[in-house]
């Protein structure tokens, strides 16, 4: 098991500071831009379907998960839109390393920061097609581990496993919009990956998050056009 030292803690800790920063700015330059175009708030929810990808891991058994949140989504030009999201939502699969099966579901505090293009089909439909980082923050997970042929359960060790991830997400949906009440509704399905090896013990293992997602949600415009 690797060790967690005093410079590894601040360099955590300078990581988030700067991912915090990033997002203020962000949010800060959407805000400042929706003077001028339009921004809406609105929620979501939906159910996902993840699994891992991996060296050294077979027998992976996908997991069916729920996810909900709230988004804001600003135009930027009648085409380009930003969407900052905050969702939580669960992450996991069941799987088989040497003679042993385990089960690793992890809750997630997520910041997705899509580009957004929406396509305008008519008045009131947009489709659209969204790509961008997504930063994930454990809350809390369930970590069992039993050998195959006995049934034993054996100890485990939640330093093990990465408490954060950065990742990405593509997807597709589309709008129904009401120029009127300055409301809409949003569908979308996404695809999600992340970047880093999530067992970061010294063992020859490596698992990456992988899953689909799909969403509804309701958003309500707050300002510009």
């Amino acid at each position: 098991m690797k060790a967690f030292t005093y410079d590894s803690k601040r360099s955590l800790i300078q990581h988030r500071l700067k991912l915090i920063l990033v997002i203020v700015f962000i949010s800060g330059s959407c805000l400042t831009a929706s003077a001028q175009f339009g921004v809406a708030l609105g929620a979501k929810g939906g159910v996902a379907l993840t699994t891992f990808k991996g060296t050294n891991v077979d027998n992976i058994d996908d997991r069916t998960s729920w996810l909900g949140g709230a988004f804001l989504n600003v135009q930027i030009t009648p085409v380009f839109n930003i969407q900052p999201e905050i969702l939580i939502g669960q992450r996991g699969a069941d799987y088989t390393s040497g003679a042993t099966r385990n089960k690793l579901v992890i809750n997630y505090f997520e910041v997705p920061v899509l580009a957004k293009f929406r396509l305008p089909v008519g008045d009131s439909f947009f489709p659209h097609v969204f790509a961008g980082p997504n930063f994930s923050f454990r809350t809390n997970m369930d970590y069992t581990s039993t050998e195959t042929n006995s049934g034993v359960v054996l100890s485990t060790n939640e330093t093990d496993i990465r408490k954060n991830d950065i990742g990405a997400v593509v997807g597709a949906g589309f709008d129904i919009q009401s120029k009127s009440s300055g409301i809409f509704f949003t569908i979308d399905g996404r695809y999600g990956f992340g970047f880093n090896d999530l067992d970061i013990s010294d063992n020859d293992i490596e698992i990456k998050h992988r899953g689909w997602s799909f969403a509804a949600g309701i958003g309500f415009q707050i300002g510009g056009r």
